[in-house]
């Protein structure tokens, strides 16, 4: 809601403020509907130096930004101790739709998703999904939108190669740490 009136004021600025006009003529141009004195301390208040100053600070620290935060109020860091990284990162990314914000953005959120699946770790020690939430998400996010319709299986063959070579190395470190682990076993027992 205070996006929106933030939206509205700015609109009604800039449609019904000419710069070129004095005062009493901005008085007169006011927008329909609008107190004649409701628009005289709207138009004081955009005129004194703190707000311009405000304007100004604010227009220089949003061309800084790297990254669009589309996630509300809540910082990334309080985001992140509510939830996971990757949902953190998600959430504050994606728009509604489930599109990204940029093509940095789908970069690093597409890298993200492949280390959160149906299949991971989570999902093997408490089971099958329930229908209408997700393991350690909770209500709300059905599996679609967070994981895809199809996203356990490969959509191309050169996906489908990295997934084979990647589970080839994972199975080849498991085999290399239970014979350490075996290794370490028979040297205690001795």
């Amino acid at each position: 809601m205070g996006k929106s009136w933030k939206e509205t004021r700015l609109r009604l600025y800039d449609r019904f403020y000419e710069p070129t006009f004095t005062t009493e003529q901005n008085l007169e141009n006011r927008p329909p509907g609008i107190d004649r004195e409701h628009w005289r301390w709207f138009l004081d208040y955009r005129a004194e130096a703190e707000t311009k100053e405000k304007c100004r600070k604010n227009a220089v620290n949003r061309s800084k930004q790297q990254y669009i935060h589309i996630g509300g109020s809540k910082s990334f860091a309080r985001q992140m101790e509510e939830e996971s990284v990757e949902e953190s990162y998600g959430s504050k990314c994606t728009k509604k739709d489930g599109s990204y914000i940029n093509d940095k953005a789908r970069a690093i959120g597409d890298e993200s998703s492949r280390m959160l699946s149906q299949h991971d770790s989570i999902a093997q020690v408490f089971g099958k999904e329930k229908p209408g939430r997700v393991c350690s998400v909770g209500f709300g996010p059905a599996l679609s939108q967070l994981f895809g319709p199809n996203s356990h299986v490969p959509n191309n063959r050169v996906q489908l190669e990295e997934t084979q070579r990647k589970l080839l190395e994972l199975q080849e470190e498991l085999e290399g740490e239970k014979l350490k682990r075996k290794a370490m076993e028979d040297e205690a027992s001795t």
